[in-house]
């Protein structure tokens, strides 16, 4: 939902401000950059420069996400959050100029249980997150992801030990179901993580990297019992 006031100088100074102070926030510098962010196209981003528009569900999502005051993002009243005392989340304390990495240069991805998350019930519900990995914005933006769209889960078994182990953290990006690749998938009231593969049939075939698992071939009649969530895009794990 957004808010539009009346086309007069006055709203449209009052958006761009928003827009500049929104790009502070995220440390970005671009119109395309900001559509990146919020998954928008350019064009949209320009629209709300053109009409005056107030992007408030933005607002209030950078408010929640940052710890932006909604009086500084919209109105410019008060201190930015990078003018109050952060804890700095990396520092070289030793080195004459030190780099830090600040708490806004970070984004938070939740980790859901994924075994808590299998069965009948909503798949990502609040309470099977673990916790919030964080990951460098710039990196988000660089990788060409969209928050919006990425959840993490924790590897369970070995069915695909040469590409993922147990225990291993998996970024998942939802907004790529379609295969061939490694997927989060949803097969009845199980989740697993399979390399997918369309066949010409139109059937899935679900492979494990572990040469113990056969192959399993789930034909095109069945495929409404299966649900692909999301691409594999990164793991991170314990070197062996």
């Amino acid at each position: 939902m957004t808010m539009s006031p009346a086309r007069d100088s006055e709203s449209l100074a009052m958006t761009s401000a928003i827009m500049g102070r929104m790009k502070q926030l995220l440390n970005v510098s671009s119109d395309y950059q900001l559509a990146q962010r919020f998954g928008k196209s350019t064009s949209a981003i320009h629209n709300w420069k053109k009409r005056g528009t107030v992007p408030i569900d933005e607002c209030i999502e950078l408010s929640v996400e940052y710890g932006a005051s909604l009086d500084w993002l919209i109105m410019g009243k008060g201190s930015p959050p990078w003018e109050k005392p952060a804890i700095p989340a990396w520092s070289e304390p030793d080195n004459d100029q030190p780099s830090h990495f600040t708490l806004r240069d970070f984004v938070g991805v939740p980790l859901y249980d994924i075994e808590a998350a299998a069965g009948p019930g909503q798949l990502f519900d609040s309470e099977q997150v673990e916790t919030f990995l964080s990951f460098r914005h710039d990196w988000i933006l660089k990788e060409g992801l969209h928050l919006k769209d990425l959840v993490a889960v924790r590897v369970r078994g070995d069915s695909m030990d040469g590409t993922l182990k147990d225990g291993d953290t998996v970024l998942i990006n939802r907004s790529i179901i379609r295969p061939d690749g490694v997927f989060l998938i949803r097969v009845g009231d199980e989740l697993r993580i399979k390399r997918v593969q369309r066949l010409a049939s139109g059937a899935l075939r679900l492979s494990s990297d572990n040469d113990h698992y056969a192959p399993e071939i789930i034909a095109p009649e069945q495929l409404g019992n299966v649900q692909i969530i999301g691409h594999c895009y990164w793991h991170s794990g314990r070197v062996y």
